[in-house]
């Protein structure tokens, strides 16, 4: 089955809890609209972050990555301006969408990777 594939990727799930310990919000964005509920059954990914953005439901039903209607729906909906989110992916055709619309973009590539893209940036956690 499906769902007995997912895992955390290495290092992931203890970066979550250390942001959301320092008091960083942390939203998903996710172009699958059935999956999501599997990866929450399975992984409980909701104790780190919040399924704000989701292709199926909420402010960006009907919206996919990398359109520009769907990072603009996510400005709208945290009330930030664009320039104090950050938008991490792994595709790079996403986090270009994401920097356009005037979100600080990072290209996932593993936990390690993402902390010094993170602590670069200056946030503390």
């Amino acid at each position: 089955m499906m769902v007995s594939k997912y895992r955390y990727l290495d290092g992931m799930e203890p970066l979550l809890g250390r942001l959301k310990s320092a008091g960083f919000q942390l939203h998903a964005m996710s172009n699958y609209p059935a999956w999501f509920r599997l990866i929450e059954e399975k992984l409980k990914p909701s104790e780190y972050l919040e399924w704000t953005f989701v292709s199926c439901q909420g402010p960006m039903k009907g919206l996919r990555k990398p359109s520009t209607e769907a990072f603009e729906a996510c400005v709208k909906t945290l009330g930030q301006p664009p320039e104090n989110l950050i938008f991490v992916d792994d595709r790079k055709v996403n986090v270009e969408a994401a920097c356009a619309v005037g979100l600080d973009g990072i290209l996932f590539q593993g936990a390690g990777a993402l902390e010094s893209e993170l602590l670069r940036r200056g946030l503390v956690f």
